[in-house]
């Protein structure tokens, strides 16, 4: 693919005051990405791990390019204020 558009749904915000992703794993929508999770200790860990790796795979698709949408206000006012710092 030449480009890429990829929208981050309500499942990834941004939490302002300790400037770090939140990874809402009961609003995530694809419940079959999930599957084979059952017996594993810590399940909450391996399903974040499970989005944040969907959403950098989908991420490194473009060859020319990426658009990018936050559908979290915060995490798009984020990603505003550092866009001219990605090369």
């Amino acid at each position: 693919m030449n480009y890429v558009g990829v929208i981050l749904g309500p499942s990834i915000t941004y939490d302002e005051q300790l400037d770090e992703l939140v990874i809402k794993i009961n609003v995530y929508k694809d419940i079959g990405a999930y599957s084979g999770t059952e017996g594993i200790e810590n399940v909450e860990a391996v399903k974040e791990r499970i989005i944040l790796n969907s959403v950098n795979i989908l991420m490194k698709r473009g060859i020319k390019g990426l658009f990018l949408y936050a559908s979290d206000e915060a995490l798009r006012n984020r990603l505003f204020r550092n866009q001219n710092s990605i090369t």
